[in-house]
């Protein structure tokens, strides 16, 4: 019902909610149950058996590799799936500790997985008895200080590093700090593999791109705001993890189904964007260490 409702709400009416929402003394999984707030659609067992599956494709063939998770969001399943792709464990990073921390949620989640992939390799979690076990079962590692968390993580220790609809989220001002940080922790035969969502998330079209970062950037405007996105074109994620010390493959894109009403109506600094920038409403990057 809720999602039907925010169809008929205006994007800048969405801005003012979401902003006063966040702010109430309430936690995240309240938001989350009816709606309000929802970081990604990992709570799927099959939407993130789809999510490992893609980025472990990209060393496929490699046993006992250890990976990166930005931005795991509402659960910890892809590092449960992750060792039935041949990773000895799988570390997740996010800025919150959003994931449910219930064991017999992800207990559920493997049984609903044994069905639908009978051979796959997936533990037993009927005996944790809490998130901590989960993870010792797995081999996993949970992290909630986003960049910070990352700096923590030794050099050179990751096979692979991976984000589904993630990078966009991370604050403009980081995303060259983060990028160096990936690099310092990808192994040299190590890959990167990203999925980039650049459609705004007021609506999909290009309302985040009227706003000057003058303000959108503001840590009152966007911190936890639930709608903030860096707003970085695909042309300059590339070139910051160019000069980050990557070789990056465009692996595939998605166009947008129209072009903007008018270029006038977006702030000065989006107006000379390309069209190929602007007109890209996704893409996979794979990424490999220069």
């Amino acid at each position: 019902m809720l999602s039907k409702i925010k169809k008929f709400v205006p994007w800048h009416s969405r801005i003012l909610a979401k902003m006063i929402l966040s702010r109430l003394p309430f936690g995240y999984r309240l938001w989350t149950r009816i709606g309000v707030f929802q970081h990604g659609a990992m709570e799927s067992p099959d939407y993130a058996w789809g999510v490992v599956q893609k980025h472990a494709n990209e060393i496929k063939g490699k046993t006992g590799w250890t990976g990166l998770e930005l931005g795991p969001g509402d659960t910890i399943t892809s590092a449960v799936i992750a060792p039935a792709f041949g990773a000895r464990g799988l570390t997740l990073v996010d800025a919150g500790a959003f994931a449910v921390d219930t064991p017999s949620h992800y207990a559920k989640q493997v049984t609903a997985l044994q069905r639908t992939h009978p051979d796959a390799a997936l533990p037993d979690l009927a005996e944790c008895p809490d998130l901590a076990a989960v993870l010792d079962r797995v081999g996993g590692a949970y992290h909630t200080e986003g960049l910070r968390s990352i700096r923590t993580l030794q050099d050179g220790s990751m096979d692979l590093i991976f984000s589904q609809a993630v990078l966009e989220h991370v604050r403009r001002d980081e995303m060259p700090d983060l990028a160096r940080a990936f690099r310092r922790l990808i192994r040299p035969d190590g890959k990167m593999s990203h999925v980039i969502d650049f459609k705004d998330h007021l609506g999909g079209k290009w309302n985040n791109m009227r706003i000057s970062s003058k303000l959108w950037e503001k840590d009152w405007f966007a911190q936890d705001s639930g709608f903030y996105t860096n707003r970085l074109p695909l042309s300059e994620m590339i070139r910051i993890f160019t000069e980050a010390g990557f070789d990056v493959e465009v692996r595939s894109t998605t166009p947008r189904d129209s072009a903007p009403d008018a270029r006038h109506k977006l702030a000065a600094e989006f107006q000379s964007l390309s069209d190929d920038d602007l007109m890209t409403a996704d893409a996979h990057l794979v990424m490999t260490p220069a």
